[in-house]
């Protein structure tokens, strides 16, 4: 009986071992594949003129240093200066449109204002677009009257009081002033970075329509003030 059971350890190890040289073969035949197909790849990509494949630790940590350096890149072409911020905080918007550009016995009722500076996507892309979230905050009085909700077209008062016709195109992130923007920022001369708007939602006492106030305050800028900027600015608390 002893011998048969050691007989049958023996054959058992020998199975074992059988198996674990299998597994070991089998691994190194996948890495061996692998490696084929990567030189492979390589070659053809040298016979094109193309770009060798690089091991992915080294395209990883390659990623990793290019988007950093993006990211400082954004962070030079930003302006995050003390000074910008306590210049823009001491810059405050009236409560309604200034009588330059309508008389405020016309001024029913009047949103907070909304102020931003401008873009680039903002002056060349046709569009003004002003985030969800301070529309929200600001003009919602108005907004909840349902009597606007069919309108695609606002009448806008421009900076000097004449009156210039927008569409709306509402999106979830943002709501954007899109036809005759264009023209609105040409007949101003606006531009980015140095040129900030100040934006009223208001109900105008004879037509009772909801209108906008466009006001333009010019700023010695050369670059979009930092997300913290903006926030501490003109993201008001109440």
């Amino acid at each position: 009986m002893a011998s048969l059971t050691q007989d049958l350890d023996i054959e058992a190890k020998t199975d074992d071992d059988k198996i674990v040289a299998s597994e070991s073969e089998t691994r190194e035949a996948k890495k061996k594949k692998v490696e084929q197909k990567i030189k492979d790849a390589n070659q053809e990509e040298e016979s094109r003129g193309g770009t060798m494949i690089v091991p992915s630790r080294t395209t990883t940590k390659t990623s990793q240093r290019s988007l950093a350096e993006e990211e400082e890149k954004a962070r030079e072409d930003e302006d995050d200066s003390e000074q910008t911020l306590g210049c823009l905080r001491r810059w405050k918007a009236p409560e309604t449109p200034p009588e330059k550009i309508i008389h405020r016995i016309l001024v029913e009722q009047c949103s907070r204002p909304i102020r931003k500076q401008l873009t680039t996507s903002d002056v060349k892309q046709n569009r003004l677009s002003l985030s969800n979230s301070q529309v929200r905050k600001k003009f919602q009085q108005l907004l909840s009257d349902e009597s606007w909700k069919n309108e695609s077209r606002f009448t806008i008062y421009g900076p000097d009081g004449k009156v210039h016709e927008m569409w709306l195109g509402k999106k979830r992130s943002s709501f954007d002033l899109t036809i005759g923007w264009w023209t609105f920022v040409e007949e101003y001369g606006l531009k980015e970075c140095c040129d900030f708007v100040t934006v009223w939602m208001f109900r105008h006492r004879v037509t009772q329509r909801i209108c906008l106030a466009i006001d333009v305050t010019t700023f010695a800028l050369r670059k979009e003030v930092s997300k913290r900027i903006s926030e501490a600015a003109f993201e008001d608390s109440d």
